[in-house]
């Protein structure tokens, strides 16, 4: 046997042999009700954290932390109507196909967030409102990732 056809057979099989293996995690089993109602509530939490972070005192102008500070004050704007526009759509019936990009959209607001946080300073108040928002978050997952591991306390 040529070299090619070996190697031709040895793909072929690992992709048969891959084809046949379990995917990982099932999703949750999709409730419309019990989705929405969490999307609702993430959306109430959102807006809380992002209440509570615009009273937070900001850091001084020429402070390290001016930009970052201000880097997350805008993702923490774009995560609450993120939120806000997934609960929306969840409310009019919308179903996973057509939320799941907003909801991926939103997780990656998230990520970004919460390496952003490491860097900025925030009252007791803040933290305790992103808790909040990251039990939510850890309910809603499992509805639309499989393989979703639950967000930890973020740590500075």
């Amino acid at each position: 046997m040529t070299r090619t056809l070996r190697l031709l057979v040895a793909v072929t099989a690992c992709g048969v042999l891959g084809a046949s293996a379990p995917a990982g995690a099932d999703l949750a089993k999709w409730d419309q009700t019990k989705v929405a109602d969490l999307a609702k509530q993430l959306a109430d939490a959102t807006q809380a954290l992002n209440d509570t972070f615009y009273k937070q005192p900001p850091p001084g102008a020429g402070s390290m932390q001016s930009r970052a500070y201000q880097q997350l004050r805008q993702k923490i704007r774009a995560i609450r109507m993120e939120a806000g526009s997934l609960s929306s759509s969840l409310a009019k019936g919308e179903g996973y196909e057509e939320t799941l990009p907003s909801y991926e959209s939103l997780m990656e607001m998230v990520r970004a967030a919460r390496r952003d946080a490491q860097q900025v300073f925030s009252t007791a108040d803040v933290q305790q409102k992103a808790t909040a928002v990251r039990v939510v978050l850890n309910q809603l997952s499992p509805y639309y990732d499989p393989d979703a591991v639950p967000l930890a306390a973020a740590t500075r």
